[in-house]
């Protein structure tokens, strides 16, 4: 028989090899009827005005981001892609970005930046967090509230002061939503990132006044049923803070009914780690854009969360049931004033990260 023998390289390492839409080096549409089918089958009908609109609003927000957080002074999007009147139609910018030229500074290039990001944007705006921030959040939230006791005179704790098992904090800080700038600078930059992976959308962290604390804060969560440990994602968790190992080691060497202060623990903890730094077992995902002297103890956990539809008329009311994740940090206070500064602050963290996105989206990576 007589086969067609070529084969989309693109297509092939998209579906099977493992690489990024964003990273696919063009598109192949030659013509507007080819352009049109190819956004239908992406989940919009350039043909019904509400999804125009949308589409447009997505490239709109797409030059900004580009403009605000990529762009040197001295550079700018070529006027024909800028202007929508230009432009005329979206299906354009997939014709723009199948041409075969890829120089530096080529309409190819452009239009491959702007569908990079508003390809991020459609996928933000329909991820199930966008729907329900708030009811998420309240959720997720709760449980751990419930144990957090606060006064002008004794501070804040974790479990009631008058137990022999709370914990005295110095902050717990609940992480404010991650802004559209800062969940498209995420995704743009990790070339296996889509927006059901951004598992950090909501966050708390724990600082505690010591480092044995900091263990005792995770099983205070799991004793008061705060988190269950099942719904833990395992390849996200980290902890370059104190080996567990050795930790282990230090509290099985305590005999049952050892009085012990917390400073006492913290000072046995410290020349353990010095005396068997060798043995010492870390838990590091690598993240690049994190510093090396970075510390804290992270895990990712996931709640079941439970959204009332309602329905029309007389009918029940349904129930939307989803797992949601969060993130979990624990870190002694010590460490907490030493990531705030030089190359362990989030602001560095920020740079090394926009950077990447932006040669991603406007250096050798082309679509």
């Amino acid at each position: 028989m007589n086969f067609n023998y070529r084969f989309d390289v693109n297509m092939l390492e998209s579906l099977v090899g493992g690489l990024s839409v964003l990273d696919i080096h063009n598109l192949k549409i030659q013509n507007l009827d080819q352009a049109h089918s190819f956004i239908k089958t992406y989940g919009y009908d350039i043909n019904k005005a509400a999804d125009e609109k949308l589409l447009w609003n997505y490239y709109r927000r797409a030059v900004t981001y580009i403009n605000t957080e990529l762009l040197n002074e001295e550079e700018s999007i070529p006027e024909s892609l800028a202007d929508p009147n230009k432009l005329q139609s979206i299906a354009n910018l997939l014709i723009y970005a199948s041409v075969k030229d890829q120089r530096e500074n080529s309409i190819q290039r452009w239009a491959c930046a702007i569908l990079k990001v508003m390809h991020v944007l459609v996928h933000l705006d329909n991820d199930l967090f966008n729907q329900y921030s708030t009811k998420i959040q309240d959720q997720i939230l709760e449980p751990i509230k419930k144990y957090l006791v606060s006064d002008s005179v004794s501070g804040t704790y974790l479990g009631n002061p008058s137990d022999p098992e709370s914990i005295p904090l110095k902050k717990f800080i609940v992480k404010p939503y991650k802004s559209s700038t800062s969940s498209i600078t995420k995704l743009l930059a990790k070339p296996d990132a889509v927006a059901f992976t951004i598992l950090d959308k909501i966050g708390v962290r724990f600082v505690t006044k010591h480092l044995f604390d900091v263990f005792r804060v995770m099983r205070f969560m799991m004793d008061h049923h705060i988190i269950s440990f099942p719904h833990n994602i395992p390849d996200q968790s980290n902890n370059t803070l104190y080996p567990t190992n050795l930790f282990l080691e230090v509290m099985e060497s305590f005999p049952q009914g050892s009085e012990l202060t917390v400073n006492e623990i913290d000072k046995i903890l410290d020349q353990k780690l010095q005396e068997a730094k060798e043995r010492a077992m870390y838990r590091e995902k690598l993240n690049l854009f994190s510093s090396k002297n970075y510390s804290f103890v992270k895990f990712i956990t996931r709640r079941l969360i439970r959204i009332e539809l309602p329905q029309e008329g007389n009918e029940k009311n349904k129930e939307l049931n989803f797992f949601y994740p969060y993130e979990v940090q624990i870190v002694d206070y010590e460490t907490y004033l030493k990531n705030l500064s030089g190359e362990a602050s989030h602001e560095e963290y920020k740079k090394r990260q926009r950077q990447r996105a932006r040669l991603r989206v406007l250096g050798h990576i082309k679509c």
